[in-house]
């Protein structure tokens, strides 16, 4: 299975009230592939890379109060690595992945994106027939960014949060995802910005 995102950005830094900065534009496009081998049923395998497609900041870091990096692309390739692993047990789907991605280079302007672990374990089983509930546990690790050399110290974060997600299969080839993602605990590093609960809808269609 072959993925793509591409993402547009736009957005601006507010600092007490006043907007600073503005970006907007593509953003760092990623490109990954999924491989299930068949001799282990339930084990996925990824691959992929970030692409520095979004345009970047000679100074990435802005504000005075509350500093961040802010910029439509880091300005260099990343590697994405991935493995997952799912089963059913009686009526519950059980699934555990890990996720890495790795910064391969410095951009131009000096800028290292930092290096993000993620682990999550989960379980969803169906409500009705079209509708399926779920929920999981998320964990995270961010190292620090680079710029010229130097780590930024307001970078960088441990998190771990729980998932309910509900999912229903309005149709044969489409499918609508809710979730609320509802933070347990978080240190961030100086004065990083880490965000409290936060929902999501999506909606899949398949080709």
């Amino acid at each position: 299975m072959l993925q793509g995102t591409i993402p547009f950005l736009d957005g601006a830094f507010e600092e007490q009230g006043v907007d600073t900065a503005n970006i907007s534009g593509l953003g760092d496009i990623s490109l990954s592939a999924t491989w299930r081998p068949a001799e282990v049923k339930g084990l996925s395998l990824n691959l992929g890379f970030i692409l520095p497609t979004g345009e970047e900041r000679d100074q990435p870091v802005i504000g005075n109060i509350a500093p961040s990096v802010f910029q439509l692309g880091t300005g260099a390739w990343q590697i994405l690595l991935g493995a997952g692993y799912s089963k059913q047990v009686n009526k519950w789907a059980l699934y555990t992945r890990f996720d890495v991605s790795l910064p391969l280079q410095t951009s131009s302007q000096g800028f290292r994106p930092a290096e993000t672990y993620f682990l999550s374990a989960g379980a969803s089983r169906a409500i009705t027939e079209n509708l399926r509930f779920g929920i999981a546990a998320v964990g995270s690790y961010t190292t620090e960014d680079e710029f010229q050399g130097v780590e930024l110290a307001n970078t960088g974060a441990t998190s771990f949060s729980l998932k309910p997600s509900l999912i229903w299969q309005a149709h044969e080839r489409f499918t609508i995802l809710s979730s609320v993602d509802i933070p347990v605990y978080r240190d961030v590093n100086e004065t990083g910005i880490a965000a409290g609960t936060s929902w999501r809808i999506s909606f899949n269609t398949n080709f």
